[in-house]
């Protein structure tokens, strides 16, 4: 007959968070692990990443995260989390298609995409295949750096950002993802470096 588990295996979440690089005034390295039911606790320290950088972007799947990008000065590199193996310094896997910084990521099951920075150059990051350079998709409407960004299993939305500010949201539909982002929002005002949860 059926065997039940309880509870389920196939709803579980993943118990933690990842919080990779920045800024302290030295630029950082350190991978800090946020356990997501004992939150109270001071974070572990994990890691670290390869290279020491700030303003990078992130994805990631059920398995692994994806820290791409960053200053230090600006870099390409892409370096895998595993969760799995949370203990070890993070694998530099394919980079992004050029160096950016001050970028941010949106992602699904199977793709991460990081944007933002100098650039308008949305590249995505295949986690089936990501030893790949990171492939270059459709582009935001106009480059932004300090942009926010927020997903679903649909749609990727990228916000805000500066240089100078600007309040617009744009759209990346994962489905059609050469196409150029879709304006969408706006935001109420201007703004730039913002968090996102959704």
């Amino acid at each position: 007959g059926d065997v039940w588990l309880s509870p389920s295996p196939f709803g579980k979440a993943h118990p933690f968070g990842y919080f990779g690089g920045g800024y302290n005034p030295n630029v950082l390295s350190t991978v800090d692990r946020l356990d997501y039911s004992s939150d109270t606790g001071t974070m572990v320290t994990k890691g670290p990443l390869s290279v020491a950088r700030y303003g990078a972007g992130s994805a990631s799947n059920a398995s692994f995260g994806y820290i791409a990008g960053g200053a230090t000065p600006n870099t390409s590199i892409v370096d895998r989390i595993n969760y799995s193996s949370d203990t070890s310094t993070a694998l530099q896997r394919g980079p992004l298609t050029s160096a950016k910084s001050y970028v941010n990521g949106v992602g699904n099951v199977n793709f991460g995409y990081i944007s933002g920075g100098d650039l308008t150059t949305v590249d995505r990051i295949d986690y089936s295949n990501d030893t790949a350079t990171a492939s270059p998709k459709g582009p935001l409407t106009e480059h932004r750096q300090y942009i926010g960004a927020v997903g679903n299993q649909d749609f990727g939305y990228f916000a805000g950002g500066g240089n100078p500010k600007i309040s617009t949201v744009e759209r990346i539909d994962y489905a059609n993802d050469t196409a150029t982002a879709s304006p969408k929002g706006p935001l109420s005002e201007v703004k730039s470096s913002a968090g996102a949860t959704g």
